[in-house]
């Protein structure tokens, strides 16, 4: 198996772009790759952060692959070498690996990309621009990505600072206000923004129903076409009458004045109820002095950047230990591979070989070890497990 890649890791956004492919254009390429010859099975992966063509052949197909890239994407020959990661064997097969498990990941163990992945594979096994090969390789490495799921908590620890602070609204929710989440509220201030939409999209696949503001009736609500019975946008100038019945509110906005001061949060709550307050914005979005308030706890981007530091270094342990499993993995399926391969090449030509094999054996081995080598070989052929190699029956 081969692999040409163009990522993040190397290559801007501006140029990765230019190496994308719609799924049309996947099935025409792939069709043409085989109608020339230029491969013999191919599967071609495309997200925002990566577009990778793995394909099975010989030495010659990487160049040819290489150049009916180029030529599809009017991208220079030299343009490829400059931008393009190049694999081949063990080296694909692992690199493959990692991209399942997230270990490639800007995130590091996220799960989007090991979706991307299957629904990449699927496609071209459903089309049949795949073979034994590249079927092995895929489902292995869906295989190793589970295990890695499974055996460790590089997928479970998060370090982004919207889904932690979902999180930690989600527990604040349940220990502290003891209530249940599908009866719970959280206005978030921003929630068409960046790390806004995390949060809001977060706190909605938990069950938390959630009230987003927006400073114009625009199409925001497209970005949340997923349970949309929990979600309501309101216009920015009314968060106030909402605060009340809130039970946590995030403010992530970029802002130039406060979205949510002291005085005019005292006037809407009259000091009432408990609330968690959010600031998630640089500089501050919420008035400080705000947690002088009963009830009031309220938690800054410090926090939860600290938080995430945490995270991160316990995922950098958890990603060595999936880099071990990988290895292990990797190996055990390359050896699938090559004793598939000698199966394959020795039954086109068993009787020539076999008897090859023996005078081979004849010449290296001294009479004693010859005659063990022939027990076990007799053994294995005949399934007669009682070590005697019948010479004088």
């Amino acid at each position: 198996m081969f692999c040409i890649s163009v990522s993040y890791k190397k290559t801007p956004i501006e140029i990765r772009e230019r190496f994308s492919f719609s799924e049309e254009e996947r099935k025409e390429f792939l069709e043409k790759l085989k109608r020339e010859r230029r491969m013999h099975a191919g599967v071609i992966l495309s997200t925002c952060n990566r577009s990778e063509i793995y394909f099975t052949g010989g030495m010659k197909h990487m160049h040819l692959v290489e150049c009916a890239l180029a030529k599809v994407k009017g991208i220079e020959a030299e343009e490829i070498k400059k931008h393009c990661l190049f694999y081949e064997g063990e080296s694909a097969a692992k690199h493959l690996f990692r991209v399942a498990g997230g270990l490639d990941s800007m995130v590091l163990g996220e799960d989007e990309i090991l979706h991307q992945l299957k629904e990449a594979y699927l496609f071209a096994a459903e089309e049949g621009f795949t073979d034994g090969e590249l079927n092995m390789m895929f489902q292995s490495a869906f295989n190793y990505a589970k295990l890695a799921k499974s055996s460790t908590k590089l997928s479970t620890t998060p370090v982004s600072i919207g889904t932690l602070t979902a999180n930690e609204i989600e527990r604040y929710i349940v220990e502290q206000k003891k209530k249940a989440k599908e009866d719970s509220l959280v206005m978030v201030i921003g929630a068409t923004g960046k790390t806004g939409s995390i949060v809001a999209k977060d706190l909605l696949a938990k069950g938390i129903s959630v009230l987003g503001t927006e400073r114009h009736h625009s199409d925001g609500e497209e970005i949340y076409q997923k349970r949309k019975e929990k979600l309501k946008f309101i216009d920015f100038q009314e968060r106030y009458q909402y605060v009340a019945q809130a039970d946590a509110i995030v403010s992530a906005t970029t802002s130039p004045h406060y979205t949510l001061t002291k005085e005019a949060y005292r006037k809407e709550t009259q000091g009432s109820g408990e609330r968690l307050l959010v600031d998630l914005a640089v500089p501050c979005d919420m008035d400080k002095s705000l947690e002088e308030l009963f009830g009031v706890t309220l938690l800054d981007i410090d926090y939860f950047e600290k938080a995430a530091k945490e995270n991160q270094d316990i995922k950098l342990g958890e990603a060595e230990k999936a880099k071990k499993l990988l290895n292990e993995c990797v190996d055990e399926t390359m050896k699938k591979f090559y004793l598939r391969e000698f199966k394959e090449k020795l039954s086109q030509q068993k009787e020539e070989w076999f008897e090859k094999m023996l005078y081979y054996l004849k010449e290296v081995l001294e009479c004693e070890d010859f005659l063990t080598a022939l027990e076990r070989i007799y053994e294995k052929e005949t399934g007669d497990d009682d070590g005697i190699f019948p010479i004088f029956d």
